[in-house]
């Protein structure tokens, strides 16, 4: 994730977390952000210190407790006095000072040692730090917020996370959603990235059917790997209206090389989808469990029709997809005599989902 970006989207699940975090940051009590890899949960503990005031008093510092050895990780946490160990020349105030009066990101904390783990329990109880070399205490006011995707629980059952600064560090929890639970954010943050990695100011852009692909991938890496998706289109294709299915394959995640369904033909490129295959790429996108024949009874949309044509060159890549959106649900609704609980079935999603997007695109209910 950019390392400034604030947290983007407005589906009810991102809508839902941001009224969270407004309710709880201005507490000091500790957070544990959980999610899988690339959701964001660095930007939400940002989210919490921006919310929280602690801007004015103090930094947000954070600490990837997997990527420091553990031998430094106790000094790079509470610090050392000079001569503590081989190598202090001088001494080091460590993070936890550094972050005094804001908050400290402590990420994957579920790979801290557990000699560590016993001593942060202290910190979190008491709010002391002892340096490494030195007998001494110091006070320190920090809001300490843990983020990890591995499931705690079986870390506690299997001996390796303490089960007493478990409870502690988990008074708030936090979950973030995977990007496959809020499918209508791909665009919107795609189109932020594309801003945020254009070239001498000149974005790059997607064809119609290149946008529908993005959406119907599922992204196993999440958010990252959106963002270093679109980085790489924007370094290789600085300024251009890029189709995905004509990129050679290794420039394409291989899932979503399966997704397209075409062959690979001579220098590594791929054919263009095929019409039916287009379509299913389509039906993908629109449905949440994959119901293609309750969908193929509601798409009556032509390519002529979709949002391929080329007097739409000029949109954003998130007036391209509602424009799409908006005609299915249109169709969906007329097949359905305006029964909401029937055009959800027909466009295979939930009916509050349903509801949720014609809220969106102004689809008024008959």
């Amino acid at each position: 994730m950019a390392t400034h970006q604030t947290l983007i989207g407005s589906s009810a699940v991102t809508r839902e977390l941001l009224e969270h975090l407004e309710r709880v940051a201005t507490t000091d009590a500790p957070v544990l952000v959980r999610g899988a890899t690339g959701v964001g949960k660095e930007l939400v503990a940002r989210e919490i210190h921006r919310l929280s005031g602690r801007e004015a008093s103090g930094d947000f510092i954070a600490v990837n407790c997997s990527a420091i050895p553990n031998e430094l990780l106790e000094s790079e946490l509470f610090g050392h006095e000079k001569g503590a160990f081989s190598g202090a020349v001088s001494s080091y105030q460590g993070r936890m000072r550094l972050a005094d009066g804001g908050s400290l990101l402590l990420d994957e904390i579920g790979d801290m040692p557990a000699d560590l783990q016993a001593k942060l329990l202290r910190v979190v109880q008491e709010g002391v730090v002892t340096p490494v070399g030195s007998g001494k205490e110091i006070p320190v006011d920090v809001r300490i917020i843990s983020a990890t995707h591995k499931p705690l629980e079986s870390l506690i059952e299997a001996g390796q996370f303490r089960e007493d600064l478990f409870f502690r560090l988990n008074v708030i929890p936090i979950t973030v959603a995977p990007l496959r639970d809020r499918p209508e954010e791909i665009i919107e943050l795609f189109d932020h990235f594309r801003v945020v990695y254009a070239l001498q100011g000149e974005a790059i852009k997607l064809n119609a059917r290149s946008i529908s692909l993005l959406q119907a991938y599922h992204w196993p890496g999440n958010v990252r790997e959106l963002e270093n998706f679109c980085r790489r289109l924007s370094a290789l294709y600085p300024g251009e209206t890029v189709n995905l299915y004509t990129l050679p394959l290794d420039f394409l995640p291989p899932q979503m090389v399966k997704l397209m369904g075409a062959d690979s033909h001579g220098a590594g490129k791929v054919d263009t989808l095929s019409e039916s295959n287009f379509h299913a790429v389509l039906l993908a996108n629109a449905s949440d469990d994959g119901d293609e024949d309750g969908l193929a009874r509601v798409l009556g949309i032509t390519a002529a029709e979709s949002p391929a044509s080329e007097q739409l060159a000029h949109e954003s890549l998130k007036d391209r997809v509602s424009d799409f959106e908006r005609q299915l649900i249109e169709k969906a609704l007329a097949d359905a005599n305006s029964n909401i609980s029937e055009a959800a079935r027909l466009l295979g999603v939930k009916r509050t989902t349903l509801i949720e997007k014609m809220g969106r695109l102004n689809i008024a209910r008959r």
